[in-house]
């Protein structure tokens, strides 16, 4: 996906570095036309790919990462009220946090 938003920016006679994310965003941020730039970012976060979520300890994290942070591990929250498995892990960290760390 991330080779043809490389093509499609070349055709707009833009290179765009597409090994990483970081990558990606400092190739943007050369784009000094800001109609141009806008079309560039909105093709890139059409080329990402969707979002896979699944529990901790049931997969290998090695295999995955969030690509727009460039990090190894990440935990996303969304408003708890709209999603109950949320509220469950908001508990779990507030009772970690306010217990000090200390195991029981």
């Amino acid at each position: 996906m991330q080779k043809g938003f490389q093509e499609r920016a070349e055709g707009l006679g833009y290179k765009i570095d597409i090994t990483s994310s970081g990558a990606i965003m400092k190739s943007l941020e050369t784009v000094h036309d800001p109609i141009i730039k806008k079309i560039l970012e909105l093709l890139s976060r059409k080329a990402t790919v969707k979002a896979k979520y699944f529990c901790a300890g049931m997969l290998d994290i090695a295999k995955y990462q969030h690509y727009s942070l460039s990090v190894p591990l990440y935990t996303h929250f969304t408003s708890p009220i709209r999603r109950y498995a949320d509220v469950l892990v908001h508990r779990q960290l507030d009772t970690i946090l306010q217990a000090g760390g200390e195991r029981e």
